[in-house]
């Protein structure tokens, strides 16, 4: 079978690209950010290796206008296209399904995302969408419902599949209930990279400060932790699994010694902890791939990391470490279920620092219960832990109720969403009500980005680089420049959505 698994280039009015971002949401950026989406990668590559046709078709990626995205897709006449959609951007996919189905009309498409996972029915009813993928799995939810539709001409009525909602007509849809991981995350095949173009990911991306960059084959499906109430990695839907630390290992080595990769991150939602993390930094060092001019970076919580870990991290060349501080309010991250307070943010932050590290710190403001008082108080923790240089880079978002997450239903149930427009999810305003104006969360924002033109920051980050394993100029300059255009790109668009608001 002949099956796209394809990304339409989106630009709003603004001349923004929709470009999928962390926690796989929907944001819009003047200047591009290119994440390779891996469980799809996964998804394409083990279907190429069953023999079907497979065509890896990122517009956005591939620098295609729609318009250009649109035509090429119908003149390959694919037999299945795969579409990943959230909710700022369901009301697009909704409208272009509707219009390649005028010219496709045999095609079957097939959609996956959070939204539609939430909500398969709105989709399929809103659109021509034939099915309704209800898991992140995307790779081993294909490989089992693709080669049932190839053998059973009448698969809409006789798939027992479970994890699908299917259109059988136009008056009848069927569910085959929730999705149940139940086979090993081994046996998804790691990225072929050259099927999935990856050099075009391996340049515009904020996080790599070394290119070629890629992102690994995650090691973790969905998250171990999984309570975050805002965090779409929470419900029943998602099965916590787990990659062994050999074959990731192996995937590192070829990275690097086949491709020349020079950075390489795992955007899985959480890393591997404790004894897996150190069983990986130790296999990089008995592998020499430490010494290959390649750095490493991770997702993690600050309870995961000890100093212990951190020391041979280090030694194994990992550099770059996000990590979710959210805000300095205690109350806060109760609300959200972080699972830890601020009694743990300071001390492993030092031993990041202390050993080299790059900690990156994602903070979120405009909570619907945030005070002026919590906000300040976010706002003097961030400022001290960048001056103290316990912190190199953070990102500030406003706080979005992503689909049908746990906070979602809060604020519904509270009634504090102020809209159920879809197009406003897109992370750029705040829809919530809350105790103070909107105004003063973009004026926060503002001051946390602005750390970044402080004499005392830029004099923390010269004395960081001129520490830092790698001493060159070329890396010195790359640095900085891509920290001042990530800073300048954030404040655009916070500047540019504050006055629309």
């Amino acid at each position: 079978m002949k099956i796209a698994i394809s990304y339409p280039p989106i630009i709003n009015k603004r001349g923004q690209k929709a470009m999928v971002s962390q926690n796989r949401n929907v944001q819009f950026f003047k200047t591009p950010t290119y994440l390779l989406p891996v469980i799809e990668a996964q998804a394409a590559t083990w279907l190429r290796d069953m023999g079907h046709d497979v065509r890896w078709d990122d517009g956005n990626s591939q620098l295609k206008s729609l318009e250009q995205w649109f035509q090429e897709l119908v003149e390959w006449q694919p037999d299945v296209v795969v579409f990943e959609s959230t909710t700022p951007v369901m009301k697009f996919y909704w409208k272009t399904t509707n219009d390649l189905r005028k010219k496709l009309p045999k095609t079957i498409f097939i959609m996956t995302g959070y939204h539609s996972m939430k909500r398969p029915q709105e989709t399929l009813e809103k659109s021509a969408t034939d099915v309704v993928l209800k898991s992140n799995h995307v790779d081993f939810a294909l490989v089992s419902l693709i080669p049932f539709i190839e053998k059973n001409p009448d698969w809409r009525n006789t798939c027992t599949i479970e994890g699908f909602t299917i259109r059988v007509n136009k008056n009848k849809i069927r569910d085959t209930g929730a999705f149940r991981q139940v086979q090993p995350l081994e046996k998804s095949p790691l990225v072929d990279r050259d099927l999935v173009s990856w050099k075009n990911y391996a340049y515009e991306n904020g996080n790599y400060l070394q290119t070629p960059g890629t992102y690994a084959t995650s090691v973790i499906r969905d998250c171990m932790f999984g309570k975050c109430t805002f965090c779409r990695y929470n419900g029943p839907e998602f099965t916590f699994s787990k990659m062994s630390v050999k074959k990731s290992l192996d995937e590192y080595e070829m990275l690097i010694n086949k491709y020349g990769v020079r950075e390489i991150f795992d955007d899985s939602g959480v890393w591997y902890r404790g004894s897996d993390a150190r069983a990986f930094a130790q296999g990089i060092i008995d592998r020499g791939l430490h010494k290959r001019n390649c750095y490493f970076g991770f997702n993690t919580r600050f309870e995961y990391l000890d100093e212990e870990t951190i020391k041979l991290l280090a030694k194994a060349n990992f550099r770059f470490v996000l990590i979710g501080l959210e805000s300095a309010s205690d109350e806060t991250l109760r609300r959200l279920n972080k699972g830890y307070q601020n009694q743990y943010i300071e001390p492993t932050l030092r031993w990041l620092t202390k050993y080299g590290l790059h900690p990156h710190l994602t903070i979120m403001v405009g909570y619907y219960w945030e005070t002026q008082e919590m906000l300040d108080k976010t706002v003097k923790f961030v400022e001290k832990l960048m001056f103290k240089g316990l912190a190199r880079t953070l990102q500030v978002t406003l706080c979005t109720p992503l689909d049908f997450t746990p906070y979602h239903l809060e604020c519904i149930s509270k009634k504090v969403l102020l809209t159920k427009n879809y197009d406003d999810h897109d992370m750029s305003k705040i829809i919530v009500k809350t105790p103070i104006p909107h105004d003063r969360y973009y004026e926060a924002v503002k001051k946390m980005y602005s750390i970044a033109y402080h004499p005392k920051f830029i004099l923390r980050q010269i004395l960081f680089l001129f520490n830092f394993r790698k001493r060159d100029w070329q890396f010195l300059f790359t640095y900085g420049w891509r920290a001042i255009r990530r800073v300048r790109n954030h404040m655009y668009n916070l500047t540019v959505h504050s006055e629309n608001n």
